[in-house]
């Protein structure tokens, strides 16, 4: 299996939009993706994006409330 993780850095102060393709949408901080219902494959392609962030000091502090 292959999985792809796509990781992006917003400045934006609103919260994404859900699109046509998606029935929810959610940003979340790195404690949080061990607690969301998915494989553990994309749990784990999730953790080196953030290792991919923390190697090269790009953080990301925005959240928004559920």
């Amino acid at each position: 299996m292959l999985i792809v993780t796509y990781g992006c850095h917003t400045t934006a102060t609103s919260p994404p939009v859900v699109s046509h393709e998606h029935s929810q949408v959610g940003l979340f901080t790195e404690a949080d993706v061990a607690a969301l219902r998915m494989p553990d494959g994309y749990k784990r392609s999730i953790g080196a994006w953030f290792a991919h962030l923390r190697k090269h000091d790009i953080a990301s502090t925005t959240t928004w409330p559920e």
